[in-house]
């Protein structure tokens, strides 16, 4: 398990390497200039960029015949989709750190640029609840579908990942009256029930995969 994760941490690398360099060059930008939406652009970007960049890796294997040989080895499939999932929280992380960073260094010389200091809570529960969104639709349709298709799968991760937060923060405007309560529900509503997909997709997933032949 831990050699799956490894290789997996080491895939993604490559892109994430050239991905953290835009992104410190865009994290400089958004410290020197004083900008609402450079702030949010670096928050969505930044988090889901590189998550992003972990989903790559699947299709890559596959592409590379590595995803078929790695079935070769003592390692149960499980074992396999789990090193994915993981892979994808741990740079999930790495790009919640780039963006904590950044905030703070921008906090710091021009201090809050948001209405409220809460509203950062609400940016981060949105890219993080995008980004496991992508990842609970991606994997099962990448298994269950083929790696031929898994360009076309991404694009169908990330836009149903949109609409369905779209639609829980629709929802919650209409029910709860404008505030720091409403603000504490979404960020709960948006993190919860992305990990609850994360976590039913990563079972379905290993089904899949563990009925498939190659």
């Amino acid at each position: 398990m831990k050699g799956l994760l490894r290789n997996n941490i080491y895939g993604t690398l490559s892109n994430a390497k050239v991905f953290a360099g835009f992104m410190i060059l865009y994290g400089i930008f958004g410290v020197a200039v004083i900008s609402q939406s450079v702030q949010i652009g670096y928050v969505m970007i930044g988090i889901i960029g590189f998550s992003v960049s972990a989903i790559i890796v699947a299709k890559n294997e596959f592409t590379t015949k590595w995803g078929k040989y790695k079935l070769t080895l003592p390692v149960r499939r499980a074992d396999i989709v789990k090193s994915q999932f993981l892979n994808q929280v741990i740079w999930l992380l790495a790009g919640s750190c780039f963006v904590g960073i950044e905030l703070g260094l921008s906090w710091l010389f021009h201090g809050c640029l948001f209405d409220q200091p809460i509203d950062i809570l609400t940016l981060f529960a949105l890219a993080i609840s995008m980004s496991l969104f992508m990842g609970a639709i991606f994997f099962p349709l990448f298994y269950a579908g083929g790696e031929e298709k898994g360009e076309v799968f991404w694009m169908i991760a990330i836009l149903c990942a949109f609409g369905i937060d779209y639609t829980i923060v629709t929802i919650l405007n209409s029910m709860l009256e404008p505030g720091i309560t409403c603000i504490l529900c979404g960020a709960a509503a948006l993190i919860v029930s992305s990990l609850a997909a994360f976590g039913v997709s990563y079972m379905v997933t290993i089904r899949i995969f563990m009925h498939r032949e190659y």
